[in-house]
């Protein structure tokens, strides 16, 4: 049984998720030089958000554990928080495609440094693969938009 703030942690979880999708929906229509990496990246972080509601669902179930070890909901919130607020930077054409790729890299770096997703196990086939998926997306999400990112730089220093 989840207690209260694990199921707060949970929510905050899938808000992130759909923020982060939401502010790369953005970076997509802002910056059309990486349009196909941010639309793609946001499609997968509507899909996280609901892999987290899966889990969700599991763990209420019994069929998936959740540690969140020392997380706080603090924590989450204030990455929430920062995401939104680059996503009015954005909007009022504040932010520049180097800046957008620098906290998009920041962003999923963080998630992995967090270790959000290593606080789900489960012996159940289908959590482990959603559980995985996750992971696997934000450390491919890690690499494309490193590359993205020196690519960019490379090409504004040669101007």
């Amino acid at each position: 049984m989840l207690k209260d703030y694990q199921m707060q942690l949970l929510g905050f979880l899938e808000q992130l998720e759909m923020e982060i999708s939401n502010l790369y929906k953005l970076f997509a229509e802002q910056f059309p030089g990486h349009q196909d990496l941010w639309a793609e990246m946001s499609r997968e972080e509507l899909q996280h958000a609901e892999y987290v509601r899966t889990l969700k669902a599991f763990a209420l179930s019994g069929h998936v554990t959740f540690d969140e070890k020392m997380t706080k909901t603090y924590t989450i919130r204030s990455i929430i928080d920062d995401i939104r607020d680059k996503y009015k930077k954005t909007e009022n054409h504040q932010y520049s495609v180097v800046n957008a790729l620098s906290f998009s890299l920041s962003l999923e770096q963080s998630i992995i440094e967090h270790k959000f997703y290593n606080y789900f196990s489960s012996n159940d086939p289908g959590a482990v693969l959603l559980i995985n998926n996750i992971r696997e997306e934000t450390s491919a999400h890690e690499s494309q938009v490193k590359k993205a990112l020196d690519e960019e730089k490379k090409r504004t220093t040669v101007r």
